[in-house]
């Protein structure tokens, strides 16, 4: 069927004669029923695929982003890379041309015009993810609210204070101006505003008497904004009036002074200007100051409303590259050629969104010696901890030997995990087989991995030990119902009533198809690809696992300053209805997969 092409469409209407002949006899035709997975999540591609006829869905985390209809072709970015973090699936029943690789390498070599295309396209493709995403944090930060921002605590004196009043009182609150009341602002009164740029004129430059009142010296036309007004428009109103601060008010009440530093802080507290920030770091320290702008960008970008994997994205980047730049500027050039630096945990499944205990570890080329390895990776678990990375209670971190040793070692302790599987031995693997490389030689991680997944045997044991922790902990229901109004102030601990039993549970249904994905939401879906779960169910629990994510950060934010996730406990009675509801919903469905769960891997046995 493969004479059937139709060569008019772009840019193989580019190709000579010849040249579409030779396209034709090397094209094989593939058909897809309905639901069918064409190309799965992280695949490469051997082929482009052009949709002779049907309807094929570009899916990422389980949303549709694309549709490709007759003539469209996908997917350059897997043909041209090691693969993508989407998946596309036969809507309706399917067929496509498939073009290999080889052939089209050729032809785009021989052809000059007919390569521009595909390179163009390649380039367009990568631009758009790019552009998309800047776009989404752009129009996020843009509608960032006063509130997000540190207000200046009002220091006020009365409008007979002396200039010398004014002085000692910046001083003891470290303030850089005051407000000046001159009666009840309530009674008709007014108030007003002296900076240390007006005292440091008056005295100084004036003459002024330090006794003298500050009332009639005084400024009295105040720039005020709402609380809950937007950032851009305090930041026009302090362009248009040459000023360095405003007034903010709640409710008609002076609750703060904004002043222009901290309104660009969280201005400037983008994703792409924290990357500079990284890659520019010459020194522990200045990655430290990067590590905390990372903080304002989470609480901006929630504050904005956000979808939490989208912070999640961009965090795990963000992160990485901190790693990343800390692991460059303490190893000597050998050791970074012949290991390789691994985070594990939610930091490799890439939810980690605040900071929490560090999970890291280092795999070393087998038959390679560094004399200075203790001094580094002490330097880089002691770095981390002053970024605000705890240490981790199991010592998992590089500074521990179990955790930096040789790929030998590693794969030694891989068998051990497998064959003997202790409490301790199942924890380690499955924080193991969250990992993602972060800098070095990421084949290393490869080779160990590609270990762990071939030693794995249809060996029902193992996997029903392996799943059990997802039941370990209690998913309350009790909190809703006819006994809620007595118990809703109770607080849930949602890591382990929600979250924990879907990550781990789906690890372990990932993990006995010996999956490669880390992320819990493309596991997924890539379960869901290979009909382990129902596509319902796997949209349902994608969806109760983005907003348990969603409780669990506005939990850390309100009780942490420095963004570290100090409190995974969800009280119910600060919900509103909505939350409250689905939260229900939630949980009622993590008890749902938990049984699926005890089924699958007879853990009721």
């Amino acid at each position: 069927m493969s004479d059937a092409f139709d060569f008019s469409v772009p840019p193989f209407d580019r190709l000579t004669p010849e040249q579409r002949q030779r396209l034709a006899a090397a094209l094989d035709l593939g058909v897809y029923a309905r639901d069918g997975v064409i190309l799965s999540r992280d695949e490469p591609a051997d082929c482009l695929f052009v949709v002779r006829q049907g309807l094929v869905h570009e899916r990422r985390g389980g949303e549709v982003v694309a549709v490709h209809g007759a003539h469209d072709s996908f997917d350059l970015q897997a043909l041209f890379s090691d693969g993508q973090a989407r998946s596309f699936v036969a809507a309706e029943d399917t067929l496509c041309d498939l073009v290999p690789r080889p052939i089209l390498l050729e032809l785009a070599h021989e052809n000059a015009a007919f390569g521009a295309v595909i390179q163009q396209g390649f380039a367009d493709r990568l631009s758009a993810l790019a552009n998309e995403r800047s776009n989404r944090e752009t129009a996020a930060l843009t509608m960032a609210r006063i509130r997000q921002a540190y207000l200046r605590p009002p220091v006020f004196v009365e409008a007979g204070a002396s200039l010398r009043d004014a002085a000692a009182a910046m001083k003891r609150e470290q303030a850089s101006s005051v407000l000046v009341r001159d009666g009840d602002p309530k009674r008709g009164g007014r108030v007003g505003i002296l900076t240390g740029t007006d005292l440091r004129d008056l005295v100084v430059l004036e003459g002024r008497p330090v006794d003298s009142p500050v009332g009639p010296l005084a400024r009295y036309e105040l720039l005020a904004l709402d609380r809950d007004d937007l950032l851009f428009n305090a930041l026009i109103l302090m362009t248009k009036h040459s000023v360095r601060r405003l007034v903010i008010t709640e409710q008609g009440e002076v609750v703060g002074l904004l002043e222009q530093t901290d309104l660009l802080a969280v201005l400037s507290n983008h994703s792409q200007v924290v990357a500079l920030k990284v890659d520019r770091a010459a020194t522990p320290e200045d990655l430290g100051r990067a590590s905390q702008d990372i903080v304002g960008l989470i609480r901006t970008l929630h504050g904005t409303g956000v979808k939490v994997s989208f912070i999640a994205d961009l965090v795990t980047e963000l992160n990485r590259k901190i790693f990343r730049r800390l692991f460059e500027l303490l190893a000597p050039p050998d050791l970074l050629a012949n290991s390789c630096l691994i985070v594990m945990g939610s930091e490799g499944r890439g939810e980690q969104l605040l900071k929490t205990d560090q999970d890291n570890g280092l795999i070393l080329r087998d038959g390679y010696d560094c004399p200075s390895l203790s001094q580094v990776t002490d330097a880089f678990t002691r770095h981390l901890v002053a970024f605000g990375y705890p240490p981790c209670p199991g010592r998992i971190m590089v500074s521990n030997p179990d955790w930096t040793r040789p790929l030998a070692l590693y794969k030694d302790s891989l068998f051990h995990w497998i064959h003997r599987p202790d409490e301790a031995a199942q924890m380690n693997l499955a924080i193991f087989y969250d990992a993602a490389a972060v800098a070095g030689d990421a084949a290393l991680l490869d080779e160990a991995k590609g270990y762990l997944l071939g030693r794995l045997q249809d060996n029902q044991m193992f996997f029903t030990a392996f799943a059990r922790p997802a039941l370990a902990f209690d998913t309350p229901s009790g909190l809703f119902g006819g006994l809620f109004e007595r118990r809703r102030s109770e607080a849930v601990d949602i890591k382990k009533a929600g979250i924990f039993p879907i990550v781990h549970g789906v690890r372990a249904l990932a993990l006995e198809k010996h999956m490669a994905e880390t992320n819990t939401t493309e596991r997924i879906w890539a379960l869901a690809d290979k009909g382990v779960l129902d596509r319902g169910m796997a949209g349902e629990l994608a969806d109760a696992f983005t907003f348990l994510s969603t409780l669990r950060l506005k939990a850390g934010l309100d009780g942490s300053v420095s963004g570290t996730q100090t409190d995974n406990l969800v009280r119910t009675e600060s919900l509103g209805k909505l939350d409250r509801d689905q939260f229900k919903d939630c949980l009622a469905l993590v008890k749902k997969f938990k049984e699926l769960l005890a089924y699958h891997f007879h853990l009721n046995h």
